[in-house]
């Protein structure tokens, strides 16, 4: 009897004892499960981050491109415009100069029917003048130099020359001339151009001074009145002396081929103004 109840103890304790270690390894595998969901949340959550990060940096990218592109439309809208009043100034100087050499003709051709009535008084006419010329020295015979005058409250210049700004005047700082790979202040506009084209007369002045300088070439200064002074550079063939008086409108030169200090801005017009020897924004003035 003794020996039937120990096989008995030991099967029960064996048994015991395998379910303690099944339950031990399920509350083990339930406890790596609950970790790995933990360590899942985590990363989805993360994840979840990383992508509206990204979005929201898509968004700001968005936006600045759409800036730099509505800046990018206002500067060619500007430019358009330029150019338009640039055009529309010299029609309308064309249109004044047709008008003027047709106000000429008429009043040559009156004046020759005029002269058919008036023979024998043109005749001694001219008899006198004749001899009054002769006992004239040279100095006499100049004729009265026109008064120059010019105001920036009521006056505006014309477009020398019908182009974009390749670079804009700034004397407050500086900008970048691809050509020199510098920056610097620059006291002119720089006006595209073409070989050959006129450049014109932006207001009525005297020619003060020509040169030829490295930077701007043959250039050209004009007096205006009233302290104001106009320059004109990177020019060829000019059509003006020294001490000579211009009209608005009238040609001065043509667009020669740019300076090595211009070589990568391509053919262009070098225009300032100068106010009592101080340069001035050229664009304030033109109309």
């Amino acid at each position: 009897m003794t020996v039937k109840r120990k096989k008995k103890g030991t099967f029960m304790g064996g048994r015991t004892a395998t379910v303690a270690f099944s339950l031990c390894l399920l509350a083990v595998v339930a406890m790596v499960g609950m970790y790995s969901v933990g360590k899942s949340e985590q990363k989805q959550k993360e994840m979840e981050q990383q992508v509206a990060e990204a979005k929201r940096r898509q968004a700001e990218e968005l936006a600045r491109q759409e800036e730099e592109q509505r800046a990018l439309e206002q500067a060619q809208k500007e430019q358009e415009e330029r150019q338009a009043a640039a055009s529309a100034s010299a029609k309308r100087q064309k249109e004044t100069e047709e008008k003027e050499k047709e106000k000429e003709t008429t009043t040559a051709y009156g004046a020759e029917l005029e002269s058919d009535f008036q023979a024998d008084e043109t005749e001694v006419a001219e008899n006198i003048v004749i001899d009054e010329m002769g006992e004239l020295g040279e100095s006499d015979m100049l004729m009265e130099e026109p008064a120059l005058s010019f105001s920036a409250e009521t006056d505006t210049l014309l477009w020398p020359v019908a182009g974009n700004i390749i670079l804009d005047y700034s004397m407050d700082k500086s900008v970048y001339f691809s050509t020199l790979n510098q920056y610097k202040y620059n006291p002119a506009v720089i006006i595209q151009g073409s070989e050959n084209d006129s450049v014109m007369c932006a207001a009525q002045g005297r020619v003060t001074n020509i040169e030829t300088l490295d930077e701007t070439g043959l250039t050209v200064t004009m007096d205006i009145g009233d302290g104001y002074e106009l320059i004109y550079g990177q020019l060829k063939e000019l059509t003006v002396k020294d001490g000579e008086y211009l009209k608005a409108g009238e040609t001065l030169g043509y667009v020669s081929q740019p300076t090595k200090y211009f070589a990568n801005e391509g053919c262009n017009l070098y225009f300032a103004v100068r106010k009592d020897g101080e340069h001035v924004d050229p664009m304030t003035l033109l109309q």
